[in-house]
């Protein structure tokens, strides 16, 4: 059985869709958390008759970190599997099944995904391909058959189950990221834990990429963010010193970037992008020279949340408020 946790912002032209389509995932009636985290006008008119629904509103606008973390911590009760899901999915019937049966059969899994395609259906997602190896996805592409779950490092947000006793060891995502990133920084924790990450492969979903920016201006703070949290994250994932680590940066990656951008080479982002991403950068810049530091802030997020005292009752079983 599986919590769905459900953030909405700016969702009208998703939500109806994906909520439609989320109630044939599953033969029994999942266990919804929609949290409203603004800019949505259609929430007291969309059914949510086939789930066991509650409706949570943000204080504020959050991240899609922080927003599920309040999720987490609000929600009335935690079902034995947590499923993060984005608005901007469509369920083909079952997957959510399949992969709780994934999960099940294959015990040392702490958090597996579907197979996830574009919102049209005509191809990969990219942010699947990602995960995948060169030979996973070469295997993937001729649909060759293998194990029921392929094993990676890491699995992405768009929909991804996690088993309810390991985010109560892990700990939930890092608001650190806001967004981007932190669902590769949970798998971290996740593997780091001895648990494997990967994905189902008879289960499906279909995800519009990049569903939230619509405008230049959206996707240059998207992609802000992305270098932004793809340093952090991968400062944190390795074993050299952080120090020496953040001025292989400051000296490689960061000029790099910049004279790509000045070229304007395919794929590269303007300066102005990498010159802001950095600057972010320098704002945490305790915590990327310091593993120590690093933990601590981390620790004290954990106690502001009353994480453990907040997981362990949302475990007990009560009654839902229903919206």
């Amino acid at each position: 059985m599986a919590t769905v946790v459900l953030i909405a912002y700016h969702g009208d032209a998703w939500l109806p869709a994906c909520l439609k389509t989320l109630a044939d995932a599953s033969a029994d009636p999942l266990h919804l958390v929609l949290v409203d985290n603004a800019g949505n006008t259609i929430l007291d008119e969309v059914d949510l008759s086939a789930f066991e629904a509650e409706v949570l509103s943000t204080p504020r606008p959050m991240g899609f970190a922080e927003a599920n973390n309040f999720a987490l911590v609000e929600a009335s009760r935690l079902r034995e599997t947590v499923l993060f899901l984005n608005q901007d999915t469509m369920s083909p019937p079952g997957w959510v099944d399949a992969c709780l049966q994934g999960l099940a059969t294959h015990s040392h899994f702490g958090a597996v995904s579907p197979l996830i395609r574009t919102y049209e259906d005509d191809g990969w997602d990219p942010s699947f391909l990602d995960c995948l190896s060169e030979a996973q996805e070469a295997a993937l592409q001729r649909e060759e058959g293998g194990q029921r779950i392929l094993t990676t490092q890491t699995a992405p947000a768009p929909a991804l189950l996690v088993r309810t006793a390991v985010l109560q060891d892990t700990g939930p995502f890092d608001p650190v990221y806001g967004s981007y990133y932190e669902d590769y920084d949970l798998c971290r924790r996740i593997r780091a834990q001895g648990r494997a990450v990967g994905f189902c492969r008879n289960a499906r979903v279909r995800h519009f990429s990049g569903g939230s920016t619509t405008t230049e201006a959206q996707e240059r703070r998207r992609m802000r963010q992305v270098i932004r949290n793809r340093v952090l994250y991968e400062l944190r994932k390795g074993d050299a010193p952080r120090w020496w680590a953040v001025l292989k940066r400051v000296l490689g990656d960061f000029p790099w970037r910049l004279a790509r951008g000045v070229a304007g080479t395919p794929s590269s982002q303007p300066p102005s992008v990498t010159l802001k991403a950095y600057a972010d950068l320098a704002n945490i810049a305790g915590r990327l020279v310091s593993k120590r530091r690093d933990r601590q802030m981390w620790e004290q997020y954990l106690n502001k949340l009353r994480w453990k005292k907040h997981t362990t009752e949302h475990t007990a079983k009560r009654p839902s408020r229903r919206a």
